[in-house]
């Protein structure tokens, strides 16, 4: 992975020692573009206030079941005291790898939406998960999907149906392997000043506390 002088980004990774954590940070330079700049560009689906001074991208795939445990876990916790407080902003970075039905999850999310529904469809497919590739989230239950969140499914079919969102999820999976995704959820903390927190993997939501605290005081 290529990494710059600027801006400086923190990996945490955690080691469990009985009942605690140990968190351990080791930073790498970034060079080659602007990270925090890129992770934020072109308007990805964003849950929380505009002015949140912390944002936390998440780079996932729908069929990951690691990204659905996650979610089932630990999201609603981070939403209730880092979003809902206005501490930090929640986005969403497909990196799909999982095959067709991973790229067409993220195509009818974005189709969503166009109607303001892409994070209830992101949830739905997230509590509808099951083994990848079993048909679960192929093109046909992605319509039901959209039936069932009460979707104008013209307007969904003609969106979802374009191939309109093809360079877009090709262009996060490079932003992705640019960045260093290796394994998903990763997850990058940007703070002020572009200062970023990396965090590998389906972490509880109190590292992302202290990460946040880490990237805001002072």
């Amino acid at each position: 992975m290529l990494l710059s002088s600027s801006p400086s980004t923190t990996t945490v990774s955690i080691h469990s020692v009985s009942s605690l954590s140990m968190v351990s940070a080791s930073t790498t330079a970034l060079n080659s573009f602007n990270l925090s700049t890129s992770l934020l560009s072109g308007a990805p689906p964003t849950l929380g206030s505009s002015n949140a001074s912390v944002a936390i991208v998440e780079f996932g795939d729908f069929q990951c079941s690691y990204c659905g445990g996650w979610y089932r876990s630990h999201e609603a916790q981070l939403i209730k005291n880092l979003v809902t407080s206005g501490k930090a902003k929640l986005v969403w970075r497909d990196f799909d790898f999982f095959g067709p039905d991973s790229v067409s999850a993220s195509e009818a999310a974005y189709a969503a939406g166009e109607q303001g529904k892409f994070w209830q469809f992101h949830d739905l497919l997230f509590q509808s998960q099951q083994a990848p590739n079993n048909g679960w989230a192929n093109r046909q239950k992605l319509e039901t999907f959209a039936r069932q969140l009460g979707l104008n499914m013209t307007q969904f079919d003609q969106s979802f149906n374009s191939g309109k969102y093809h360079s877009l999820v090709n262009s996060n999976y490079s932003l992705g392997v640019q960045a260093g995704v290796s394994a998903v959820p990763t997850f990058f903390l940007i703070g002020p000043n572009g200062k970023i927190v990396k965090i590998a993997g389906a972490q509880p939501e109190s590292v992302f506390e202290r990460a946040v605290a880490s990237l805001t005081s002072g």
